[in-house]
């Protein structure tokens, strides 16, 4: 698992799903846990510390959890008692993945002529000082 493609990963989810601060917050900590313990498969992390190292509350955690969980971006097994952590692992990402609709093509050789002068680009040359 490589932390950048986790990363890239991420924001090109987030260009789609829009996550909120919160989710995006638990996501990264989850990676520092991941990273923390040597990216084990599941790593077990208690609601409680989650809860207060991430300055969140326990109902933001579990409805950011489940919405990580359905972007494909995690899994967790729900703790319970008084004893019983979540486990959590990080999902690789899909290879499939399309790139967002604001990817930029880089200029070629050929685009960048220098007697255009914008006229490929719908320019309208007026005169004027403001063009």
């Amino acid at each position: 698992m490589n932390l950048f493609d986790l990363i890239a990963n991420f924001w090109r989810v987030d260009e789609q799903k829009n996550f909120s601060g919160n989710e995006t917050r638990l996501y990264f900590f989850l990676i520092h846990l991941a990273n923390r313990s040597f990216w084990a498969e599941w790593i077990e992390f208690a609601d409680k510390r989650i809860v207060a190292n991430a300055n969140i509350s326990l109902q933001v955690l579990k409805s950011s959890r489940e919405r990580l969980k359905e972007a494909d971006l995690l899994d967790f097994v729900a703790g319970g008692g008084h004893r019983v952590k979540t486990k959590y692992r990080i999902l690789t990402p899909k290879s499939d993945l399309k790139h967002s609709p604001y990817y930029i093509k880089t200029k070629d050789k050929n685009s960048n002529n220098k007697d255009s002068h914008g006229k490929r680009k719908g320019f309208i040359h007026t005169g004027s000082d403001f063009d």
